[in-house]
């Protein structure tokens, strides 16, 4: 009885993986693109001369897609602190390496998994001590709404680590528009 119900259960998994196999290719209709994204960041550390609250950037990336893989290389500039009492802000303005992989999909919704990779350096808007080339890590997901054929809209969370001049972690959450060249 026990074996019955574990072989209906497998038969009910693979037809299920194999539909969302062929949805997921819906997804991928165009092989590169470009993106761009706003977003807003939470620093995770707390630093007494700096105001850590919300910061805001953009992205842009190009990606190439095959499958339910893609990869992109992009550039992220983000606002990282600022100070209360006097006039300056620190940014982090890196490239950056992003594979995907598409878990799940519909005809118009796909559930991504995301990895990111990158370099850049610390920007201020006074003259400061931050020169070292600061590397990042981190991971996240998203969602990605298949708009037209050619077009689509990415709402995504990540959370990365950034080592070297202001080491910290930082919160994401982004909002863009893909289009397939």
């Amino acid at each position: 009885m026990r074996s019955r119900w574990y072989r209906r259960l497998a038969v009910v998994t693979a037809v299920a993986m194999a539909g969302l196999a062929r949805a997921a290719e819906s997804q991928s209709v165009q092989h590169l693109s470009i993106q761009g994204s706003g977003a807003a960041l939470f620093a995770t550390k707390n630093d007494p001369n700096f105001d850590s609250e919300t910061g805001l950037g953009y992205e842009v990336q190009a990606r190439y897609t095959f499958s339910r893989f893609s990869i992109g290389a992009g550039y992220q500039r983000s606002t990282v602190f600022s100070s209360p009492t006097i006039d300056l802000t620190l940014a982090l303005s890196l490239g950056f390496i992003e594979p995907r992989y598409v878990l799940a999909a519909g005809s118009t919704v796909a559930v991504y998994l995301a990895g990111r990779l990158g370099a850049g350096k610390l920007v201020c808007s006074e003259t400061c001590q931050a020169q070292e080339t600061n590397l990042s890590y981190g991971g996240g997901g998203g969602l990605l709404f298949k708009l037209s054929r050619r077009l689509s809209a990415d709402l995504g969370a990540q959370y990365f680590q950034v080592s070297g001049d202001l080491s910290s972690g930082y919160g994401m959450i982004r909002a863009g528009l893909g289009i397939g060249l």
